[in-house]
C-alpha cells in the first residue's frame, strides 16, 4: 500500500511544473516579449529550471532515504536495548527471589 502512495505522488509531481520551471517560463516569456515575438514554450531558461526542479527532487528524495535509514537504525538499537532491559529485570528478580528464599525457608 505504501508503495502505491509513494508512486502516485511521484508521478503527480513529475507531472508538475516545479517554481524553478516556472520562473524559467515567465523570464523566457519576458525576454520573447522584449524581443517582439510569440513564446513558443520550452525556452532556455524554463528547461534549466527544469533542471534545477528536477536536482530539488533527487536532494529531497536522497535525504529522505537517508532520515530513513537513520530512523530504522534507531529502532533496532531501541529494540536491542529493550531486549537488554528485559534480561536486566529478570536477572534481577532471579536474585532477589534467591535472598528471600533461603530466609524465609520458601
Amino acid at each position: 500500500m505504501r508503495y502505491i502512495v509513494v508512486a502516485t505522488a511521484f508521478i503527480l509531481l513529475a507531472g508538475c511544473d516545479g517554481p524553478n520551471e516556472k520562473a524559467g517560463v515567465a523570464q523566457d516569456q519576458a525576454a520573447a516579449n522584449a524581443a517582439g515575438v510569440k513564446y513558443q514554450g520550452n525556452g532556455p531558461a524554463e528547461r534549466i529550471g527544469e533542471a534545477q526542479d528536477h536536482a530539488n527532487r533527487a536532494a529531497r528524495k536522497d535525504l529522505d532515504a537517508q532520515r530513513n535509514k537513520i530512523n530504522t537504525e534507531a529502532d533496532a538499537q531501541a529494540d536491542r536495548l529493550e531486549q537488554q532491559a528485559k534480561e536486566i529485570r529478570r536477572s534481577a528478580k532471579e536474585r532477589a527471589e534467591a535472598l528471600i528464599s533461603p530466609a524465609t525457608g520458601r
